[in-house]
């Protein structure tokens, strides 16, 4: 592995419009001190532990976003920006982030709309495509919210949700009780 530190990208990412929209569907709920799960080479603020599998990214934390290193009640908010797709267990994912977020703290994710995106899921990787962009889950916001409904005991209430992108992607905000 290469260990000279790739650039970061911080929000506004003057070459990527779309992901501006789609920081901008969550950011005004992210303060204090946060997590972003999943997260590529760039993120939404400079003072969030950079969490991801991906050595190449060179994360502040090299972990898998559903075992996370960190003590319970730790952060104000956790960011998760076309990353929540790509677990298998999405029930204990939600568990892991809820225990690391403070009472009142806010989870905000930003999730591929698959009415736009298609399925993208591991069987359908051609060789030399990332192995890290694998989607298990491929969802809806319609499709999200009863999943939520249906197992959303996570201690964590669904606050805002709607657009992120057109004809793209679609946000959901929780907060913690």
């Amino acid at each position: 592995m290469n260990n000279e530190k790739k650039p970061r990208t911080y929000y506004p990412d003057p070459k990527d419009d779309m992901w501006n929209q789609e920081v901008e569907s969550i950011l005004p709920y992210l303060t204090g001190e946060g997590i972003d799960i999943g997260c590529g080479d760039r993120s939404i603020k400079k003072g969030d532990v950079r969490v991801d599998l991906d050595p190449k990214n060179i994360p502040d934390e090299f972990c898998s976003g559903d075992e996370l290193p960190f003590e319970d009640l730790r952060f104000d908010y956790l960011s998760s920006i076309h990353s929540f797709e790509h677990f298998k267990d999405q029930e204990k994912l939600m568990r892991e982030w809820a225990r690391v977020i403070k009472k009142g703290g806010i989870i905000g994710i930003v999730h591929p709309d698959v009415n736009y995106t298609g399925i993208h899921r591991p069987d359908g990787l051609r060789e030399g495509e990332n192995p890290f962009n694998e989607h298990y889950h491929e969802k809806t916001l319609s499709d999200f919210k009863k999943w939520f409904k249906k197992y959303g005991d996570f201690g964590l209430d669904m606050i805002d949700s709607g657009e992120a992108c057109p004809n793209w992607s679609f946000f959901i905000v929780l907060r913690k009780r």
